[in-house]
């Protein structure tokens, strides 16, 4: 009987243990739950309060593009809630200008966005058959120019095909007599652009300088220009009152093999 009443306590004390940790169990749970719950809560009033509007933006690196401008490409609004901005996004409605060569946008919180722009500097002035476009060094397109505006820009001017011309703002040109006058142009120093009227460029093979007095000079691809401009200066600037448009009717320096001297 004895044994009995102790076999009877330790089920009862075991069911109550067990008992009291399920409640135990059940209070924790509910009160994980209504924590989860209160966080999230709390998490998504603060996301669509006031506290994550877009207050400023700032925009560095820009001198061809206003300010004004990019901040309208952007398509960023004062009052937008900074949780919901996407950098790329932003970053990719900005770079529809064709002046923009890399642009990054970073999210400061709570209420800055700050964007930093590179841009394409103007090298050469590309025309035919009376249309300009304004290139990049890399051949990339950046504006449309008519010939009135054309002549305001100081730039080198390269004479090329049609089809040269047939670009729209913020593609690449692929013609390689274009592509060949610039790769020449990177190579000048201020003082040999002062003596080159403009360039003409049909084709890479036939590039050539027209210099100051109109004399052509047959330059051909972008191979070799250390040697091509070596030569051009020893021809053409050291002995230039000898070498000159009204003794010549052309020079040819696209071949080491030779160097071709067309006299009148």
């Amino acid at each position: 009987m004895e044994r009995t009443l102790q076999v009877a306590k330790k089920d009862t004390s075991f069911m109550y243990r067990l008992r009291l940790r399920r409640l135990k169990h059940a209070f924790f749970t509910g009160l994980g739950l209504i924590l989860i719950a209160f966080a999230g809560f709390s998490g998504y009033t603060l996301a669509n309060s006031s506290f994550f509007d877009l207050e400023e933006i700032r925009v560095e690196g820009n001198a061809a593009i206003s300010r004004d401008e990019i901040v309208a490409l952007s398509g960023l609004r004062m009052g937008d809630n900074l949780l919901k901005v996407s950098g790329g996004r932003v970053a990719e409605s900005i770079s529809v200008q064709p002046y923009i060569k890399e642009i990054g946008v970073k999210r400061v919180f709570p209420g800055r966005v700050e964007i930093r722009v590179g841009e394409r500097t103007p090298m050469a002035l590309v025309g035919a058959d009376g249309q300009y476009l304004v290139l990049d060094e890399s051949g990339y397109c950046l504006t449309e120019a008519a010939l009135v505006a054309a002549e305001s820009w100081t730039l080198p001017c390269i004479r090329c095909s049609s089809e040269g011309v047939a670009l729209e703002p913020g593609r690449q040109t692929q013609d390689k007599g274009i592509l060949a006058a610039l790769a020449l142009i990177k190579k000048l120093d201020p003082f040999f652009l002062e003596n080159i009227l403009e360039f003409d460029a049909p084709s890479a093979e036939k590039l050539a300088v027209i210099n100051i007095d109109g004399l052509p000079v047959y330059f051909g691809p972008p191979e070799d220009l250390d040697r091509k401009l070596q030569n051009y200066e020893e021809l053409l600037i050291k002995n230039r009152e000898k070498c000159n448009a009204s003794t010549l009717n052309y020079v040819d320096i696209r071949y080491d093999t030779q160097i071709t001297l067309s006299w009148k």
